[in-house]
């Protein structure tokens, strides 16, 4: 008979508490009433069998383990029954079976007064017959509120047939035992008859509610126990009547302590079970079927045996053969249960294998970081596992229904659309994408998600999504992709991004309508020397701003790298990339803040327009060229490039490429401007001025290569060469003509030159290496090498200490800034020939000349004016207060030699006259 597959699920337990059971001690249970009800049985047995054969002494002794066997079993099931780690069933169970003990306790002193008043120990009067009845009934009625198994209803015809075999078997064994097999001297009294019959039914009724029990925290050990234990009893029972020539005998007397040795041999091994842990929520392996009703079939073939030499010969062999078939039968079915137990336990292990794996899965996908859902065909969501929480919060309640489109990112929802509209016609196949899906808290988080078309999948029907967040990997990728296409410092596009987006304009747009306008800043590198790099950091981020303002919404600006900036100007109209020059060159002009300092900024700007088959390459090589013609031009302009400027580029190119060599061929030459006194015309110093004889060009102007030369640094080792050569021409004259010779050498140096490293050093061994006095020497600087201070203004600081005289060249026509004249050590003045050429004009061109005469001679320095065409002129300078002079009216730049015939036999001097 099947005892079911497993415990119902609504099982009453007690969760065991971390400190233990009540009473009992973690290990084994306590062993000292199984150890006296073992006693107490073996020593009735003995005294029993003892007593059968020689009978002695008095039969109370044969009562006493009757008294103390239930007793014992009393405080054992009590034990258990107070057990707070069992579950409530149990506990009522061995609750009942401590009140059935106790009463057959009771019972058996009942029993004991009984045998000794009557002087027959197997008279059962009607108390002891009342108090065994109410302990059946105790018993019987802990067994029927235990929980039964929830079986279908063939099962329950299957133990229907079970219950009827053995009812009937138990029912002939027990008249044959009891009555018919009892003769007419050895018949018991109605009354033991009953009670047997009491003790018979009540056995076949625990037997089966065994069978049918669920554990519910009863130790199935236990449970056999108890069962097997009373069945044997009543077995036991039944053959009273041996016992008919022994009157002071009674089966009672080795049962009842067999019974509770059993009993509290149950108790123990509930308590173990308890500490081992196994009492609660153990569920019993499935069984296949059970035995009793074929012992019980067993049990009245072997009657038929036993009873068979009554009858005839062919009865007898009726007999025999009926049994025989009974036992192959029966041997059949139990093969037949013994294979289907086998292949059952299979099943069973493939549950539990299947079950480990479900859970296996089951805690990976709640565990897990990733989402997983199901998008049924209707578009809605039909799962979402419990990883939503930590992903994208709320329940996975919240989501179930939704449309999945309403959680997608409005910008990434048409591509995600088509992606999956692909993904339907192929079951089976998977496709991957990223977008912005929707959290709780209505922010949008970066998904990785991964499709797989399972709609034709019965089980799934749908669309399974496997997603991971990838949020910080995205603000990674887009950090490291900002930083490599933008601009630490301002932000703007670097050169990378910007020359992409010019490929990309140049590919798509109309001729005429893109432009590249290359920006530079002029003079920059002097502030950035003179305030240092974090003021000029400012003033390219301020610079930055501007340009952005100047902008309209689809143009790039970007920053090339130091002072030089690039702006893509798209779909443009004709002439709007000068308008947009314009806007940058106005909105420079404006004072920039940049760390606590008020600056002017001026800016060269190169234009260049795309035109047919030109490429971003071009663009901005075309504006470079046009960017430093603006440059050339006098900076603070734009340029707007054509191709006479590229002839112009390759020319300066060419230039460059033969100044490197000039100096190793010795084709660079010095010549000499006078500089006179006025009125006398006296020769007091001059001027060194360099020429350039080219092999194939002839003479090259100063105005073409000086230019060339500063921007490809080539000044620096000309500007070297230019101060040694006129200090060593200087040397000379004075060597040979004392102070007949011109009293001071005036050399240019650029603002390149300043800031070299050591320049102060080299005016210092030059002199040294010359032997010119430090005194005869001047040193003419631009107002713009010394405006922004700094290293330029240390280095001019420091060839003033040497004692060489430093020049102010171009006065007035730079930044004009007076306060230069108190923070740079300067001696002499140089007034432009833009202010000399008005001298004799109007009014207010004249009042800038005598401006400056005034405060040349407040500050007491030299005033010298340049570029004197006239004699007008230098008569007007005379009477305005100058008192020095140089130009064209007196001598155009000359050879040593020409200038030594000057200082040796012109004795009066260039006059007005002279011209």
């Amino acid at each position: 008979m099947d005892s079911g597959d497993e415990t119902r699920g609504d099982d009453r337990r007690v969760t065991p508490s971390p400190s233990g059971p009540s009473d009992t001690v973690r290990g084994y249970p306590p062993l000292g009433l199984v150890v006296a009800s073992a006693v107490v049985f073996v020593a009735s047995a003995a005294w029993f069998a003892v007593y059968w054969a020689h009978p002695f002494g008095s039969p109370i002794l044969g009562w006493l383990p009757a008294v103390f066997g239930p007793a014992l079993g009393f405080l054992a099931a009590r034990r258990v029954a107070r057990n707070d780690e069992l579950a409530v069933p149990a506990r009522r169970l061995w609750h009942q079976v401590s009140i059935a003990a106790c009463l057959v306790t009771v019972s058996m002193v009942s029993a004991a007064y009984d045998a000794l008043s009557r002087a027959s120990a197997q008279h059962i009067g009607p108390v002891t017959i009342g108090l065994l009845a109410l302990a059946i009934a105790s018993l019987l009625w802990g067994l029927l509120r235990m929980p039964v198994h929830a079986r279908p209803r063939r099962e329950w015809l299957t133990i229907g047939l079970d219950i009827g075999i053995i009812i009937v078997a138990n029912g002939l064994l027990f008249w044959y035992f009891t009555t018919d097999h009892q003769n007419s001297q050895h018949r018991q009294d109605s009354v033991s008859i009953l009670a047997l019959v009491v003790l018979a039914v009540g056995a076949v009724l625990v037997g089966l509610k065994m069978s049918l029990t669920g554990p519910v925290g009863i130790d199935r050990r236990a449970t056999w126990v108890l069962g097997c234990t009373i069945l044997v009893c009543a077995a036991l029972a039944a053959h009273g009547s041996l016992l008919a020539d022994h009157p002071d005998l009674s089966l009672l007397m080795p049962i009842l302590p067999l019974a509770y040795f059993g009993v509290v041999t149950a108790a123990w091994l509930q308590e173990k079970a308890v500490i081992d842990g196994r009492s609660a929520g153990r569920r019993r392996r499935r069984h296949v079927f059970n035995l009793l009703p074929y012992v019980a079939v067993a049990a009245i073939d072997t009657l038929l045996l036993v009873t068979m030499h009554d009858s005839r010969g062919a009865v007898q062999l009726m007999i025999a053969g009926s049994v025989t078939l009974t036992a192959l039968v029966v041997a059949r079915q139990l093969f037949a249960f013994a294979d289907n137990a086998r292949l059952l336990s299979q099943v069973d292990a493939s549950m539990l294998e299947l079950r480990r794996h479900e859970q296996r899965f089951r805690s990976l996908v709640q565990n897990s970081d990733d989402i997983i859902t199901i998008i049924g065909a209707g578009g809605r969501f039909s799962y979402v596992s419990p990883g939503v929480r930590r992903v994208l919060g709320g329940e996975p309640e919240d989501w179930m229904g939704r449309l999945a489109d309403d959680t997608v990112h409005p910008e990434d929802l048409p591509m995600l659309n088509g992606l999956v509209r692909e993904l339907r016609k192929q079951p089976g196949a998977s496709t991957r994408s990223q977008a912005r899906i929707l959290h709780a808290d209505g922010g949008w988080r970066w998904m990785e998600v991964t499709y797989t078309n399972l709609l034709r999948d019965p089980s799934v029907h749908g669309i399974v999504c496997n997603a991971r967040d990838i949020s910080d990997t995205r603000r990674y990728q887009d950090q490291l992709a900002y930083q490599a296409s933008h601009d630490e410092l301002t932000g703007l596009a670097n050169r990378a991004l910007f020359t992409s987006r010019t490929e990309r304009a140049v590919a798509t747009a109309a001729p005429g309508t893109v432009a590249v306008a290359l920006v530079d800043l002029d003079d920059f590198k002097t502030i950035n020397d003179r305030l240092g790099h974090a003021v000029g950091d400012a003033l390219l981020v301020a610079v930055s701003a501007r340009l952005r303002g100047c902008m309209r919404p689809d143009d790039t600006v970007a920053r090339l790298g130091g002072d030089e900036f690039a702006i893509l100007l798209t779909d443009l109209r004709s002439g709007e990339s000068g308008a947009v020059a314009e806007r940058i060159i106005a909105a420079l002009t404006e004072s920039v803040t940049a760390g606590n300092h008020d600056l002017l900024i001026q800016a060269s700007i190169g234009l260049a327009d795309n035109d047919t088959g030109s490429d971003a390459d071009d663009l901005l090589r075309r504006a470079d060229i046009a960017m430093y013609a603006a440059k050339e031009l006098g900076k603070n302009r734009y340029v707007h490039y054509d191709s006479d400027l590229d002839a112009r580029a390759v020319e300066q190119a060419s230039l460059a490429a033969a100044l490197s060599h000039a100096l190793e061929r010795d084709e660079l030459r010095l010549l000499y401007q006078p500089v006179v006194d006025l009125p006398s015309g006296r020769v007091v110093g001059v001027e060194a001025l360099v020429r350039w004889h080219h092999p194939s060009d002839g003479m090259v102007s100063p105005v073409r290569f000086i230019p060339v030369a500063e921007r490809t640094g080539q000044i620096v080792p000309l500007g070297e060469w230019i101060l040694r050569t006129s200090c060593y021409q200087a040397a000379d004259w004075y060597r040979r003509y004392g102070d007949e010779a011109p009293a001071r050498m005036s050399v240019n140096v650029s603002a390149r030159q300043l800031l070299e490293p050591g320049f102060p050093q080299t005016v210092a061994s030059i002199l040294a290496e010359t032997g010119l006095p430090p005194d005869r020497l001047t040193v003419e600087i631009t107002e713009t090498a010394v405006f922004g201070g700094g290293r330029a203004v240390e280095a001019v600081a420091a060839i003033h200490a040497l004692g060489v005289a430093i020049a102010l060249d171009d006065f007035g026509t730079g930044h004009s800034s007076l306060g230069l004249l108190r923070t740079c050590p300067v001696d002499v003045l140089k007034v432009d020939k833009s202010f000399v050429d008005g001298v004799t004009g109007t009014v207010e061109q004249e009042a800038i000349v005598t401006s400056i005469i005034e405060i040349a001679q407040a500050l007491g320095l030299r005033a010298i004016a340049e570029g004197v065409e006239t004699g007008a002129q230098a008569d007007r300078l005379h009477d305005l207060g100058y008192r020095l002079a140089q130009g064209f009216h007196f001598a155009k730049p000359l050879g040593s030699a020409e200038i030594e015939s000057l200082f040796t036999t012109n004795e009066e001097g260039f006059t007005s006259a002279a011209a």
